[in-house]
Order: C-alpha cells, then structure tokens, then sequence
C-alpha cells in the first residue's frame, strides 16, 4: 500500500512539475522592473527584472528601449553582480544579452556588440544541448564560482533567472574605408533626382585619418553635386573643373569625428558647416547643382549611363580621389522655393546599421535601395572590428570549416605568468586540381584587438601557410585577426607556448650590483650536461639600457638575460638573436623581455632598453667549461636631453657619447654653424643596434617634420650636405627597436660633389656604388645588361640621408605551359613577354625593389630625388632562371626623339618654378657634371637659359649617345640605315666609320666616332646661316643677313644695298617728273599763249616729288619692329616665357644712317631721308663724312 502511494505521489509531482515551472515563466505583459540603477563607468542605466525565461525578457527589454546587457568587461562584470546578484537581500542569477541560440558556439549580444570580453565559470559554457542563453552566477554552483557566467536553458526549470536590462540604442556599426580602392555604389532612381530642387543639403558623420589630396565623401554620376575634404578643407563639387569648386575657411580636424554638411540655394549662394557652426559661404555663382552628366571619357566610351551615387570616392567619371577613414550617417535632402523655410525633405539617408555583409539598405527608402560594398570593412565607431571571438587553447587544434574571401574572423588566447614564448600555426591543404592557394593575412596585439591600422605585427600566408612566434609575450590576453583574401576551407589552427619555471630564490643566485665586477666565476658543464650560474639585477628606477657583459679568463661562456625567470639555455646550436619578434617594418618588437649572447670566447653582452624597475635574471652557462671569467652589470640611466630646450651642445669634430636608446625615446642634440660652411656633416658610429636622425634648422625635428634625415640600417647613419644655412640645427636621435654605445659627431668639410654628367651608367650584378647624391626632383639614370632571361632583377638602396625613390623599367616574361596548360607529362613551355614598370616607395634612402621574370636585355633604373638626397649606396642583383627559356632579340626602334625636343622637354621638367631659366638648385639637378654644367653658362651671368641648355644637350657627343641608346636598347649595335635617317643637328659621318661594313654601328664604332666629331650646331643661330641670331637682321631666313639701308629688304634681294629702295623709287618719280615738266614746258614755248613757269627750289622739287610718289606710286609697307624686337619673337629655338619684351619709340631708334648710303644733291648738298618715309633729312659736305641731322 506504501509502494502504491509513493508511486502515485511520484506521478502527481511529475504532472505538477510543469505546472510549477510555467509558473516561473510569467508572460512579458505581467513582468516588471524591480529595480534601477546607473553605472557610474559609463552613465548608463540598468533595470531588473522580475524572474522570467532569457526569451520573454529580451522582449520586455525592447518594450522598455533597452536590450539585456552587454557586459564589455570586467569591471562592469563586477558591478553588475554587486549591483543586482544579492539586491534586497536575496541572490539572484542574473540573465545577461548573452547566447548562441542562432548557432552553436556562435555567440552574440542582445544589442548586437561584438563578443569579446568573457567570464566563463569553469568548464563552460556547456557543449551541445539546448543551454544557449548566458547568466552571471549569484551563488556556487558545484565548480562554478560566484561572478562568473554559465549558460542554461532558455526556460530553467530548477531555479529562477532575473533579467538585467542596460537602456540604449544598442551597437553602432558604421563602415573603414582604406583609401585605395573602398567605396559604396548605389544605383540611380527617380528618388536620387534632384534636377528639379532649389536647395540641396549634403551631410555626413567623418573621421578622416589624414588631411592630404582629395577624398570625396560622396559624389552624384559623372562629376555631379558631391562633398568632399581637399587637403582637409571641406568642398562643395559644382561644376567639372575641381580648381572651381568653392571650399570652406576652415579644416576638419583627423582622427576625430566630425560632422560635415553643405547646404546651398541654387543660382542664390551656399554655406559650409562643421559640426554645427558655420565654416564659410560662396556665392551665386558656385550655387550650382550639377546632375553629373558630363560625359567624361570613360563613360562616353563605355556607353553607360554613369549615374550612380557613390560614397567614399569620386563619380563616375574617376576611379580615383577615394576617402579614407570612417564615415556613418550620410543624408541627402532637397527643398523647392515653394516650401517652407525648414521644410527639407530627406531623400537618402545611409546609417550603416547591418553591421555586417556586403550590402547596405538606405534607411529613407525603407528597403527599396541598396548600396553594394566594394571593399570596406565593417567597424564599431572606434574603429574596432565587428566580428565574433573564438577562444583558442594552447596545444588544442582548432578547425575552421570554411569561410568567405573578405570574410574578417577574431581569435584570443590566456596568456600565462611566465610564458616565454607563444607560436601560431594556421594551414589549408587545399591544392586540387590548382584551385586558387588560400591567402590571407594575420593580424596579432596584447590586450587590444588588432586591425590593419592598428597591431603589433602582422603576418600574410605563404602557399596558404603562416607559422609566427613572439617571446615573452604579455600576460593576459592575446588578439589575433584574420582578414581573408580568398575562400578558405579545411582551415587548422594550433598555438604552442613555452612555459618558463617560476623564478628559484633569491639565495640561490648572486646579486649584481651596479658597475661592480664579479670576479673568479667557473662554470663547468660536459657530458651533454650544461652547467650553469644564476645572477639578478635589482633594478630600483627606470633605465634606458640594463647592460651585462662578461670578459677574461678561460673556455667558453654563454649569457642570457630575462624579466621573469633566469633564461634556460636551450638549442644551443642555434643563434638566440635570431628568435626575437620582429615585427611587419622588419625591425625588433619593443620593450624586449629577453636577450642572448653567444660568442665565442668569454667576451659576451647582453642588454635590455627601457627597463622599468624590478628584478631581472641573468644564466651564464657553458657546455663545457668557462673559468675565471669576471661579470658586471651596467646601468645607463634615461638622458636628459629628451626635449628641444634641453638639447646637448655638439662641439664640431668632437664625439659625444656612449649613448644609448630605445623605441619612444627622443633625444635632442644641436650645433652652430657659421657663415661659408660649404658642408655639414652629423655621423654615427661604433654602436649596435638601429638609430634614425633627423634635423632642422632653428627648430626641434620630429619624425614626420624634418629638412633632412637618415633611417638607414643598423646605427650608423650620417646625414651630410653642401651650403647648410648658418644658424643653430637641431638633430633628434631616436630608432624604431634599440641601440647602445653610439657616438655622435657633428663636423664641418669642404664641399662634395658626386659627378654624374648625365649619361646612364652601366651596373653589374652584386657591385655596389657608393657615394650618390641627387637634388630634389632630379634623377640619376642607371641601366643593367642581362645576356639571359633572369629569375629576377633587383635593386637595393641604402645608406645616406634624404628620400628617394627607385623605378624600374624593363621587359618581363611568362612561362606559359602547353599541352594542357599545366605542368606535367607531356607539357611544353613557352613564354609570353611584356614591358613592366616596377616603382618602389619614396621615404628615406633604403629601398628593395625588385622585377621577377626580367627577360634579356636592358633593364633601365632611374632613382628619383624626392627631396635632396646625400651619400647613399645602390646595388643590383640579378640570377639567371633556370627554366629552359630561350632568350629574345630586342626590336629596334623605328625613330628617336631628336636631342632638340628631348632638350625642351627636359628643360621645362628641370625649370619647377616656370621662370624660364634654371636657377639654383634646378641646375644642380642637370643630368651633367659638374665642369658641364659650369659650361653652360656661356654668358657667366649664373643662370642656365634654354639655349645654353639646348646647346649643351645637341652638342655632338651627347646627341650622338642619347640618340645611339635610343636605338640600341641595351644591343651592342645600331643599324646604319637606323643612325642616317634621323634628323642630326650636328653631321656624322657613319659610312666611314663603319670600318667592317656590317651595316651597323657597334660601341668600339661609336666611341671612334665621339672621338672625331665635331659640333657644327649652334643654339644661337636660329637659321643656321652661320650669323648668329644678334648680329643677324634675318635671323629665321638663311639666306640674308644684313639690311644695310634699314629698308627691311636683305641686302641680296636689294637692288642697291647700300641705297634705300624708297631712294630710289622716288628718285625715279623725280627724274620722271623733270623730263615730263621739260617736255610740258617746250611744248608750252611753242604756243603763244605760253604760261609762266613757276620757279621750284631743289628742295621743293623733292618734297613735291616725294609726295607724289608716296601718294600715287608706292603701296604702303607694313610697319616691322626692329630687328632686335623680331629676333626675340620668332626665335626658332626660343622658349615662351611670361617676360614681356620692351618696345622702343621711333625717335630712341633714329641713329645716323650708314655712312655707305648714298643721296642725292639738294641746294648743293648732299641730302638723305633716313628712315625711308620718315621726313627726317640728314646731310653730308663730302661723301667720306658721317651723316648729320638737317638744321
């Protein structure tokens, strides 16, 4: 009976047990808020609820603004506990906006935060099963511990669950675009057609990280209305030409948000704004709403409509000006002159609220338009990125089954106490068939989440593998982001750590005091055995550089230094130094924990920079003996000239050191120099490490604000220069990773001059040249000659100070297989050749730059200046390629630039400032040497005019090698025919150098003929009669050159050269008019009637007979300038320049006639009008005297 009852209480209980658990779960309508409080970290405001399932208050979450709470830390993670867990005296487990309900392991806030931080409780979360809702434990729960979180069920049947709600929009997402390439393209519809609008208002929220060149924040079709930031200031796009577009009076500030709007009335007047306040207006002529139909090359071409709106980029007219920075909020709105004056309606607004994927919904036009992403990431509003974290386990593989091209994907990991060292390794074996090898890149950072911008080093994948170690890295937590260039599949990831041991006491290893020797140590190892001392330092105040060397005595000693525990010598075969981080620049991680010496001998040294107070560890050990040997510590304490105002005084030839320095370290040095110093010269030497300089004039340089700077390798730069301006220059000492015992020196020299006079020189396989300068914006020509197809061509640069920047050109090939277009049986190769341009930054002096593929022949090297640039090196390599590639005969060209247009051109590239003269520094960047360049100046006046300069360049021996190299193309030899049909300003004559009769000039043939040629041409002669253009009346026509009457008639086509012609045109009247008034006169005597003559003077008879002609018989002549003037217009060699030429008056041109002109007898002297037309007479008594003006 007993039995019976039990059984049926069993199953009463069994019936009420939903009964009771539904109880639990009260429905969202009846729930309630217990309590409020506000978190004082960040002001916002937390609700409790009364119990109920994660499902039902979530949703009473949204019916109060709010989501259940995202915990981002773990302060907040305590303050919710203390807050809500035990209110009013009752513990609570507390339902957090935590759950993998959407897919397991996927986790994901309420609010739509990334999952980063966590506090999971031992062994959680839970595996499996339905338990995807996440709490914070109010009480032990077997090994999970108060605070901490476990996920249950949504509805838990054996406790009740308090939901926590935090008040708040939720997460923010707003877009990274890199400015190169990143934008957003949005379809054109009616919706986006403002043709009709009187007013146009364009906003955005903006957090540019930079302010150089243009970065459109959006424009409309092709060069439409737009916004955009030029050189920071913010710009309204109203017409094509972007010199036109008016631009505010203020800039928008970096690395910060703004809010940026313009609003315009069309045809009426426009106003800027930043952040609410006005940043300037513009007129009624800029108020323009342009549609973006201008019909720009491309989309004339194409045929496409080209009326896209796009973001972060210029229209369609231009894949360029792309914006980079984060931007959210973008709205567009219109008005009509109709409405009201605050009536503006929105069109398009863009808040970025997905947050993920590769498309983004316009908020205005409720679904109906879509932006498609081209590249830009989606980020939180600090620029974090929004992705999921998986935790990853030392010594656990973890698999990712597959993910998409773009796709960015977030690991971590628990950095222990006394890591010595953790190791990445991630591989994909997917190689089938050649499918494309997965790519990707790995970004890694303590305690923050790394991007692009932002991390400590970053790794790309090799043939779909990345394997990275980094020593002593950074207890807590460790941050990898893994951006995916291409589709991955079967992805494994494993992390390895090295685990040092706890530190032994401090009784069981000697102290090293400062600068105190340890003497007559021994330390004996052997029979595979190492044996070993232990020392520590301790360290009581900062350090710039904690040095341990050991010296003297017997055998061999090896040293190690550490933070947390004494090193343990380990691979004793290997080089230690090679084991530090290094980062993405290619120089040593810093501050490092850890440092090894392994010489032979016992001389060894250690160091660890920027030393922060503590105890440090020092092994030295052996594997076999050392003994005797003496060890000390030495401490160099933080300099204190690490402002401006406290730089150290250089006394010139005077070293100063040992100095020694670390990552974030400035040190700050200046020298005087006077009046004439013809070079400065400021040099490293005798340290180790890596060190930078930078100077200044006057001021304090800074990394990024300099006038010249060396960042060569290793520290042992030098910065070196002609002409320094006197005054106080400031040197700033730093590096990027550490250095240590360096001396610095500032020093006055005599001028150097490296000298290059222009002609391309010839490198050769792994020599270097040494030495080089070029000015800014000059460039040095180089060229190498491969006899074979290469398996790549490289160029490298080093040393010196300045920037420059390497550009190689060249012909490349492609290895093309056969057959079925794979490698294998029964494949063939062939290749496919193509010209290939390769350029290499343009900061500092040390470059790689480098050409795979490079097919025989000429590979050309220029090294531009971009600013001037002193005293570094250049070195090429190149391996021919072991492919069976047959090498290619180099086409010659059909034609050659002639030396006079290769003259002009590059006199206008040389003239920066457009003055038509080159000046200064424009002359120094002349591809000439220096005893050239010093002869072209004919006239001495220190300038280079065009003529000089055309002179020099069409000069026969470098027109016969400009032309020559034009032709050859890296061959030995030029065709004849080639070399006799260009048009030569000098004559050469190639038959009778052509000893062999080959058809071709070969190289010993050419320099036979630089020997024997002369140069025959003259800049200065523009018609090449052989007078030149100052002493010639003709300077365009070869075929006169005097006009010795001033008639402008040369003196060949004269009649008489030495009488004007108008002399004797009216001469002839004269004669002509006397026979006619003779015969008028007999015929007049014959009749009875005969009138009285009237008597003429001699004079009156020539002005009458003047007049007559001039009137009746003579056509007017046009007015020339004289000849001066004309010389000056119509030079044939002349460049136009902005100079105006002055014009004389006629009366400052009225000298006395030549004394060889002849005139006529007037009153019994000799009487001449001079000019001709002029009605200026000059007379003469005897034929042999000058002429002089008439009384």
């Amino acid at each position: 009976m007993k039995k019976s009852l039990c059984i049926v209480l069993i199953f009463l209980l069994s019936l009420a047990t939903p009964i009771f658990g539904a109880t639990q779960s009260q429905a969202s309508e009846g729930m309630e808020v217990l309590h409020t409080a506000v978190n004082p970290a960040n002001n916002n405001t937390y609700h409790l609820l009364s119990a109920a399932s994660w499902e039902d208050s979530a949703s009473f979450a949204r019916s109060l603004d709010g989501f259940l709470t995202t915990v981002d830390d773990a302060s907040e993670n305590t303050w919710l506990f203390e807050t809500f867990a035990s209110w009013n005296n009752q513990s609570r487990h507390l339902w957090t906006g935590l759950s993998d309900a959407a897919g397991e392991g996927d986790y994901r806030w309420h609010d739509g935060t990334p999952f980063l931080y966590r506090n999971w409780g031992e062994a959680q979360p839970s595996a499996g099963g339905d338990e995807d809702y996440v709490h914070i434990a109010s009480t032990n729960m077997g090994n999970i511990m108060p605070g901490t979180w476990n996920d249950l069920e949504d509805n838990p049947q054996y406790f009740p669950v308090y939901g926590v709600v935090e008040i708040g929009p939720g997460a923010d997402y707003t877009l990274r675009f890199n400015g190169d390439g990143d934008h957003v393209v949005i379809d054109h519809d009616e919706g986006l057609n403002v043709s009709n609008a009187t007013h146009l208002s364009l906003e955005a929220w903006v957090y540019p990280y930079h302010d150089e060149g243009l970065q459109f924040i959006m424009m409309k079709g092709d060069y439409g209305w737009g916004m955009y930031l030029n050189q920071g200031t913010l710009a309204y796009a109203s017409e094509y030409s972007l010199s036109q577009h008016p631009t505010a009076n203020t800039s928008v500030d970096v690395e910060t948000w703004s809010h940026v709007e313009v609003r315009l009335e069309r045809d009426v007047g426009g106003e800027f704004f930043i952040n609410g306040m006005s940043a300037g207006t513009f007129g009624a002529d800029k108020a323009t709403i342009p549609v973006g139909d201008f019909g720009s090359n491309d989309c004339f071409t194409s045929g496409e409509d080209c009326d896209e709106l796009y973001l972060a980029r210029m229209g369609a007219g231009c894949e360029c000006n792309y914006f980079e920075g984060l931007m959210d909020n973008v709205s567009i709105s219109t008005k009509q002159n109709t409405t009201g004056v605050d009536a503006w309606e929105l069109i398009s607004q863009w808040t970025f609220s997905e947050g993920e994927g590769d498309t983004t919904s316009d908020e205005y036009a409720a679904g109906s338009r879509d932006g498609f992403i081209d590249g830009a990431d989606w980020v939180m509003p600090d620029g974090s990125i929004v992705a999921q974290a998986v935790q990853l386990y030392v010594g656990e593989s973890y698999e990712l089954e597959e993910a998409t091209a773009g796709d960015t994907l977030l690991f971590f990991t628990e950095i222990e106490e006394y890591t010595r060292s953790i190791s990445w390794s991630s591989y994909s074996l997917k190689f089938d068939d050649f499918e494309t090898i997965t790519s990707y890149t790995l970004y890694s950072q303590a305690q923050e989440i790394p991007d692009e911008w932002n991390h400590d080093s970053t790794v790309e994948a090799q043939f779909g593998f990345i394997f990275n170690q980094w020593s002593w890295p950074e207890e807590g937590v460790m941050w990898f982001t893994m951006i995916l260039d291409t589709d991955v599949s079967e992805l494994t990831i494993e992390l390895e750590a090295d685990i040092a041991d706890p530190p032994p006491t401090l009784d069981d290893m000697t102290e090293l005091q400062e600068s105190i020797p340890v003497t007559n140590q021994d330390v004996f190892g052997g029979n595979q055995e190492i044996g070993a001392n232990y020392y520590y330092v301790n360290v009581t105040e900062p350090l710039a550089d904690l040095r341990v060397r050991t010296y003297g005595g017997m055998g061999n000693i090896d040293l190690g230094i550490s933070y947390y525990s004494p090193p343990t010598p380990t691979l004793w075969w290997e080089d230690f130094s090679e084991q530090e981080p290094v980062s993405e620049d290619g120089k040593d991680e810093t501050p490092v924990l850890e440092s090894w010496s392994t010489n032979q001998g016992n001389n060894e040294e250690v160091h660890l920079f920027d030393v922060e107070p503590g105890l440090y560890y020092i092994t030295a050990y052996s594997f076999r003996s050392a003994r005797e040997f003496t060890i000390v510590a030495d401490f160099v304490y933080p300099p204190l000239n690490v402002e401006p105002d406290d730089a150290i005084t250089l006394t010139p030839g005077v070293e100063y050191g040992l100095i020694s320095g670390y990552k974030g370290l400035s040190q700050y040095f200046k020298v005087n120099v006077p009046q004439d110093t013809e070079r400065l010269i400021v040099d490293l030497s005798d340290g180790a490490g890596d060190a930078s300089l930078f100077m200044r004039l006057d001021q304090a340089p800074t990394k990024s604000t300099y006038e010249h700077h060396s960042t060569t390798e290793g520290a042992e730069d030098r910065i070196a220069f002609n002409d320094p301006t006197p005054g106080w220059w400031y040197i700033l000492l730093t590096t990027e990773s550490a250095f240590t015992g360096v001396n610095i020196v500032a020093e006055f020299a005599d001028r150097y001059v490296w000298d290059y006079d222009g002609t391309p020189i010839q490198l050769y396989s792994d020599e270097a040249l040494d030495g080089i300068s070029v000015g800014k914006g000059g460039s040095i020509e180089f060229y190498a000659m491969l006899e074979e197809p290469g398996e790549f061509f490289r160029v490298e640069t080093y040393g010196g100070s300045g920037d420059i920047q390497i550009i190689i050109t060249g012909l490349q090939y492609e290895v093309v297989f056969t057959g079925d277009g794979r490698p294998g049986p029964g494949a063939g190769i062939d290749t496919e050749t193509s010209d290939v341009t390769v350029k290499g930054g343009m900061s500092g002096t040390n470059h790689w730059v480098m050409v795979e593929l490079p097919m025989n022949g000429r590979m050309d090297v220029t090294v531009r200046g971009v600013s001037d640039a002193e005293e570094f090196g250049l070195v090429a390599r190149w391996v021919e390629t072991d492919f069976p590639i047959e090498p290619v005969e180099p086409e010659e060209p059909t034609e050659v630039i002639g030396c006079s247009d290769d003259a002009e051109m590059m006199f206008t590239k040389l003239d920066r400032d457009a003055s038509g003269l080159l000046e200064d520094s424009e002359i120094n960047n002349i591809d000439a040497s220096a005893d050239d360049r010093t002869g072209m100046d004919i006239n001495k006046d220190k300038v280079i005019e065009y003529r000089e300069y055309l002179q020099h360049r069409c000069s026969c021996e470098p027109e016969l090698i400009h032309v020559y190299d034009g032709f050859s193309q890296g061959r030995e030899r030029v065709s004849l025919p080639s070399l006799e049909e260009h048009g030569w300003m000098n004559s050469y004559d190639f038959e009778a150098i052509n000893a062999n009769e080959d058809e071709h000039i070969d190289e010993e043939e050419l320099e036979l003929l630089l020997l024997l040629c002369d140069t025959t041409f003259d800049a200065f002669d523009g018609d090449g009669d052989g007078v030149p253009d100052d002493k010639d009346a003709f300077p365009n026509d070869p075929d006169e050159t005097k006009d010795t009457d001033g008639d402008g008639v040369g003196d060949n086509a004269d009649i008489v050269a030495s009488v004007s012609n108008d002399i004797l045109y009216a001469s002839a009247g004269l004669v002509f008019l006397i026979l006619a008034g003779l015969l008028f006169t007999f015929l007049r005597s014959n009749k009875p009637e005969a009138m009285e003559l009237k008597d003429w003077d001699d004079e009156a008879r020539f002005e009458q007979a003047s007049t007559m002609f001039d009137s009746q018989s003579t056509p007017p002549m046009l007015e020339q300038p004289p000849s001066s003037e004309r010389g000056l217009q119509e030079r044939a060699y002349e460049l136009p320049t902005s100079q105006e030429v002055s014009q004389s008056t006629p009366s400052e041109l009225m000298d006395a006639p030549n004394a060889d002109l002849m005139g006529m007898i007037l009153d019994g002297v000799e009487t001449i009008e001079y000019p001709s037309n002029s009605g200026v007479l000059w007379t003469r008594d005897d034929p042999m005297d000058s002429w002089s003006p008439k009384a």
